[in-house]
């Protein structure tokens, strides 16, 4: 696999991590963006793979979802309880 697949595959899997555990925190787009201060637009562009965060953004999704940094950023699949 190329680096830039790798990077995109990576991207898209940080993205649906992202969504799921917004959405067992039971909160849409607009409501954690607004609580990380960002657009809903740019949350969904980072939540389809397509924009990567910057790495204080990422930690204040992990501090906002309740889910550990490492958690997020790791290559495992998303843990089911």
């Amino acid at each position: 696999m190329s680096e830039a697949k790798s990077f995109q595959e990576k991207c898209r899997r940080l993205g649906a991590k992202i969504k799921y555990y917004r959405t067992i925190a039971g909160l849409n787009q607009t409501a954690l963006a607004t609580k990380l201060g960002i657009s809903y637009q740019y949350l969904s562009r980072i939540e389809c793979g397509k924009q990567s965060p910057s790495f204080p953004l990422l930690s204040a999704l992990a501090d906002e979802l309740k889910v550990d940094l490492a958690e997020l950023v790791s290559d495992r699949d998303i843990r089911r309880y």
